[in-house]
């Protein structure tokens, strides 16, 4: 038996706004537990950092996020949190019905906006359903990086896919055109997900996404030859770069740790953003 979210718990929305070059929080609010911490500037970048925090143990049963963001022109963003987002068990009892959690994030890019949406990885702990909807709107001339890390569950507690349903979906719209759009469900109780076709060996997933009119086909190529470069005889990772429809690439990283992923996105992160943007590499204080 299946129970329907039980209700918001959780609404974050925040407006950045751009004067001669500098960016600022122009507006927001936020409702418990999500808040967001001072946003500050990024060394001698003028782009602006935000640090997401949550005042609860995690995303309980029955909880619902919404995330709401809002990048005005020419503005310059990086969006990131402070740790893992903990998905807890579904259900409140052993008996008790499976109560789904969500999240849902909005981004909107208006023109020239440069945004890096760069979480924590996320953890599905044993008996877990997560529910998520990323829905994005892009400008012409906006730039987008999107981060995603999923873990499998707590391997000192011996979990390992004991959380009952992962869905994700994600659609991207640029100057008008919807340009990607993806789907994944995975239940691991009726499909394993370590299997040929699937994940194989592995168990951490990774993900690094750029939408941008300056990704095409070339782009990809290069970056998958300066990955195989760094990576190429790394046995603890699994990864490919592809080209999505139209202004976009794709970097996905399979691996046994967050410790074996997290240097590959990062990475090819820093490389892009280097390469394409002329911005030097990031390490962000945790």
């Amino acid at each position: 038996m299946r129970a329907p979210a039980l209700k918001l718990t959780g609404h974050l929305a925040a407006q950045f706004t751009a004067k001669d070059g500098v960016t600022q929080l122009r507006t927001h609010h936020q409702s418990y537990p999500l808040k967001l911490a001072k946003p500050f500037r990024l060394g001698q970048d003028e782009q602006l950092a935000v640090y997401m925090m949550d005042a609860s143990p995690g995303v309980l049963a029955g909880d619902r996020y919404e995330l709401s963001w809002s990048f005005g022109e020419q503005t310059s963003v990086l969006v990131t949190n402070q740790s893992y987002t903990k998905v807890h068990p579904a259900r409140t009892s052993p008996e008790a019905p499976l109560y789904p959690s969500a999240q849902c994030v909005s981004l909107v890019l208006e023109t020239g906006a440069y945004v890096e949406y760069m979480p924590e990885p996320l953890m599905l702990y044993k008996d877990a359903v997560l529910l998520g909807e990323t829905e994005v709107t892009m400008a012409a001339g906006s730039h987008l990086f999107w981060s995603e890390i999923v873990c499998p569950g707590r391997h000192q507690r011996g979990e390992l896919f004991q959380y009952d349903t992962y869905r994700n979906a994600m659609d991207v719209t640029y100057d008008g055109e919807l340009i990607y759009s993806a789907r994944q469900l995975v239940r691991p109780g009726l499909r394993a997900p370590q299997r040929i076709g699937s994940w194989d060996r592995y168990t951490h997933q990774g993900t690094l996404l750029l939408f941008s009119d300056k990704a095409d086909g070339q782009l990809s190529t290069l970056l998958r030859e300066w990955l195989a470069e760094q990576y190429g005889d790394t046995s603890g990772v699994y990864w490919g770069v592809s080209h999505t429809y139209k202004h976009g690439v794709i970097v996905s990283v399979l691996g046994m740790r967050v410790l074996d992923v997290e240097p590959v996105l990062t990475s090819a992160w820093h490389w892009l953003r280097q390469e394409l943007f002329g911005k030097a590499p990031l390490k962000l204080a945790k």
